[in-house]
């Protein structure tokens, strides 16, 4: 009785439609499967419909638009006709695009000569808005922005709201830090400030945790065509409009090191300078910017052959100036920095050893009134290091130590800036010397000439980073005492010369006249073969 009901249950499934398969065996299953598979197969591989024919021109308008965001894209390689004119052609493509989702659809021939079409059509309007295709069309796409974020105006961008201070606030606090620590008048400081004021020239003043990435590539991007000489940035214009005057590229820009080290650099250290005290993120984290091509790499310094050094020393003597004799026989001698050099004083020097001189800076000195530390770059540069013994034949260190108080190139120090003076003074000698060639040949090139001799003469690693005043890397350096001992000292000081280098023009010199001498405006002859002073000496 049981399996007649249930014969006759599967009849009535059967005759309303229900599956013909139970699904109770593997074989029923993979069949239908298999052809379940079959008719997508059939569906998918067919050619897809044509577009219909009021859909045509709201591709054409997107076609266009993406046409105008990809030449955009190039920048100064873009066709001008389409820049110069794309807000015409913009609003062109979206009136078309806009037509295409907002025109009525025609009905096709098979659903005007089908009676259940209309009827179908009827019934769906008694149960929509009055206002059918704009209530189901799609929304009108809005045109992609066709201007990368890092070349919008920085300073209008919309910004989220926020209660941190400003830039400027923030950077003031951190310069008047600097000013405490370094002293007034510090040229390190001013350039920085001068950077600091370029920025929020360029990108605008915002509070500091709305900055981004974006602000610091777009700096960048502006600073493509900022002069690097200062000659060439008219101070009467501003400074989107000295950029704007050299988008030919005219005038030399900033080299990569000027732009990533000192431009750049000075922002990010502003930036970050309050996130503790203030509790907001560094907006710059992690960023990666892209620099111009156009500026140019750092050239790298060049060794100075020995002709060119004895050119540098007969040229320096035949100045009449203690600074332009000097300096460079220091510089080549010591391998210690121009700047800490120029601000040696009498009683920097001192017979460490028997027979072994040596120079060492307090850090600190009193210029005019005022207490000044010296501009060295790392602690490390106020180490003593040894005089060679060529200083002591030609009685040069007797002469520094009997100076005491005094500096030893008093020309020097009565500038507003000595150390920078004292770079360009080196510059136009190396020029007149007629050594520098692309400017690879620098007072630098004395300093490292020195750390090359003392690796020829086998000086202990350790003890070449003490006499250059290079800061100690090695955990293992830093036991014992941080000072070159006697034994090395004697070593360092009586080490061979440079061949081919002509030293003799040093003796006999009158230091006293060369200290006494003072730069005078026009052009100054030399005398060959003699140290004459020929700049105008004080009575």
């Amino acid at each position: 009785m049981a399996k007649e009901q249930d014969d006759e249950t599967r009849s009535v499934e059967a005759s309303q439609g229900a599956p013909q398969f139970s699904g109770e065996t593997p074989g029923e299953v993979v069949s239908e499967v298999r052809g379940y598979l079959k008719a997508m197969t059939s569906i998918i591989s067919r050619e897809p419909p044509p577009p219909s024919p009021h859909l045509e021109p709201g591709l054409e308008g997107m076609r266009g638009l993406v046409g105008i965001a990809r030449e955009l894209a190039k920048g100064p390689s873009a066709n001008r006709v389409i820049v110069d004119n794309v807000e015409l052609l913009k609003t062109r493509y979206v009136e078309l695009l806009l037509g295409a989702t907002t025109s009525p659809a025609t009905p096709s021939a098979s659903q005007e000569a089908s009676p259940l079409a209309g009827s179908r059509e009827a019934s769906m309007a008694e149960r929509r808005p009055a206002d059918p295709i704009v209530q189901h069309s799609r929304p009108t796409p809005k045109p992609a922005t066709t201007v990368p974020a890092f070349e919008l105006d920085r300073r209008y961008v919309e910004r989220p709201a926020s209660s941190q201070p400003l830039f400027s606030a923030i950077s003031n606090e951190y310069l008047a830090a600097r000013r405490t620590k370094s002293g007034d008048g510090n040229a390190d400081i001013e350039t920085a400030r001068f950077r600091r004021d370029l920025f929020i020239e360029l990108i605008g003043d915002h509070p500091v945790d709305t900055y981004s990435g974006t602000d610091l590539q777009a700096y960048v991007a502006l600073l493509k065509y900022w002069p690097a000489s200062v000659k060439e940035r008219p101070s009467g214009l501003s400074a989107r409009e000295v950029i704007a005057a050299n988008q030919d590229l005219s005038h030399k820009p900033l080299g990569i090191k000027t732009l990533r080290e000192g431009y750049v650099a000075n922002i990010k250290a502003m930036m970050r300078s309050k996130m503790t005290e203030f509790d907001y993120r560094d907006p710059f984290s992690g960023v990666r910017i892209f620099y111009p091509e156009t500026a140019a790499p750092s050239q790298a310094t060049e060794p100075l052959s020995a002709d060119q050094i004895s050119r540098i020393f007969t040229t320096g003597i035949g100045s009449g100036l203690i600074d332009e004799a000097m300096l460079p026989l220091l510089g080549h001698l010591t391998g210690r920095r121009l700047g800490l050099l120029v601000h040696l004083m009498g009683s920097d020097f001192r017979e460490k050893y028997r027979g072994v001189w040596v120079a060492q800076t307090g850090g600190i000195i009193k210029v005019g009134k005022s207490w000044k530390r010296i501009p060295i770059k790392t602690d490390a540069s106020m180490t003593f290091f040894v005089m060679h013994d060529l200083f002591r034949e030609i009685g040069f260190v007797e002469w520094a130590a009997a100076r005491g108080d005094k500096f030893l190139f008093p020309e020097l120090m009565r500038l507003a800036d000595p150390s920078k003076s004292a770079s360009a003074y080196m510059s136009r000698l190396f020029e007149k010397a007629g050594v520098t060639e692309k400017r690879k040949e620098v007072f630098h090139s004395l300093r490292g000439g020195n750390i090359e001799l003392m690796r020829d003469n086998k000086v202990d690693t350790r003890d070449r980073k003490l006499q250059a005043g290079h800061t100690l890397a090695d955990e293992h350096d830093f036991y014992g005492f941080r000072a070159i001992s006697e034994s090395r000292a004697r070593e360092m000081a009586r080490a061979p010369l440079m061949e081919g280098v002509d030293y003799s023009r040093f003796k006999g010199l009158d230091f006293d006249r060369l200290a006494r001498g003072r730069r005078v405006s026009g052009r100054r002859g030399t005398t060959e073969g003699t140290d004459k002073a020929v700049a105008t000496p004080t009575p």
